[in-house]
């Protein structure tokens, strides 16, 4: 029986833990908590690694047991970036979705990352590393955020001026400022937040999942989406895609996430996620048979797709997203779309994602 790793048991890691498992495979997927959400599953066998020396243990234990090169999937951006830093050994003794590790040295900062869509003709707002900034160097209102996928006491933070600027700068100790990017706010009359989910073998897309992130959390996080079924505006998306990873060689699920307006026809690159997001089990209600991806992972099966426009919701963040933004329109998306994290044949991680542990 052919193993995986798992990296990372977060809700997408939680989602690849059950299509693996359930397709019949044998999967061995790590956390750094228990808490994590995807720990509390019925399947796999569930690690926990306390520092990255051990998690490099662990995983030369299992691959010294194998035969073949055995494929690891890291689902966690925080985990990404500690690997990418402290253990890219990783990349040599594992097949490591995603990668290839040296387009990841470049996506993993943001700042490159902008500079490697602009290349390829993406529309991406102004921007500047924190410690570059000077007074003056961008328009307000501006956002910051990590620069690098490294802890922090914020994740998306929105600035209007100066002042506000410079006080909330005072809270950020020197030595973290060069992991924060700050960039001009895009201000949209009206806008569709684009989700493009993918996965790619050797930069060759074999399938994808087009959404609006109709509802969000104050930090960013989505918590409704609504599959996009116009032509042109999928096209669109499409092009911009194949843009971003032509010629890149990259392998594994991804998300690119876009701005777009429906008013001018505008559409920014806002930023990749280089390993399965917080949207994927998603991609488990619009394709039947998503497992078939691993049967011949050099060149997969597509999985059947349903015809139906897809609506996909994670009800814990969706009721603080509600009430954060005061919107209580369209309360029947709670009973017509579908769940994250809630299936019926693995309920505990639903049910005591709502308790603290």
């Amino acid at each position: 029986m052919r193993t995986f790793i798992i990296i990372g048991l977060n809700p997408q890691g939680l989602s690849m833990l059950r299509i693996l498992s359930r397709t019949g495979y044998s999967v061995v997927a790590f956390t750094n908590s228990s808490a994590t959400v995807g720990y509390l599953s019925k399947y796999g066998d569930k690690r926990i690694f306390k520092d990255i020396n051990d998690l490099e243990r662990q995983v030369k234990e299992i691959t010294g047991l194998s035969n073949e090169k055995i494929i690891c999937i890291i689902t966690s951006g925080v985990l990404l970036a500690m690997i990418i830093a402290e253990f890219p050994e990783l990349y040599e003794i594992c097949d490591v979705q995603s990668g290839p590790l040296s387009l990841l040295q470049i996506l993993a900062h943001k700042n490159l990352m902008y500079g490697f869509a602009s290349e390829r003709g993406l529309k991406c707002a102004k921007y500047e590393l924190l410690q570059e900034y000077k007074p003056g160097d961008l328009q307000f209102p501006v956002i910051l955020k990590r620069n690098y996928e490294i802890p922090l006491f914020f994740k998306v933070k929105k600035l209007t001026s100066e002042n506000e600027l410079a006080l909330f700068i005072s809270g950020i100790k020197e030595e973290e400022r060069r992991h924060v990017i700050i960039q001009e706010f895009i201000s949209m009359n009206s806008f569709i937040n684009v989700s493009y989910q993918a996965y790619y073998i050797k930069g060759n897309c074999k399938l994808t999942f087009i959404s609006d992130q109709e509802r969000r959390l104050n930090s960013g996080i989505t918590s409704y989406i609504k599959e996009i079924t116009d032509p042109f505006l999928l096209t669109l998306i499409r092009n911009e895609a194949d843009k971003f990873f032509n010629g890149s060689g990259y392998s594994g699920f991804t998300e690119l996430e876009f701005l777009y307006s429906p008013d001018s026809g505008e559409l920014y690159f806002i930023e990749i996620n280089t390993r399965t997001c917080g949207l994927h089990s998603v991609l488990t209600r619009k394709f039947k048979n998503i497992g078939i991806l691993y049967e011949n992972v050099n060149d997969p099966q597509i999985p059947e797709m349903k015809d139906s426009q897809v609506a996909w919701i994670n009800m814990a963040r969706d009721v603080r997203a509600r009430f954060q933004n005061r919107d209580f329109r369209n309360l029947l998306q709670f009973f017509t779309s579908e769940h994250d994290i809630f299936d019926w044949h693995d309920l505990k991680p639903f049910i005591l994602q709502f308790f603290s542990r």
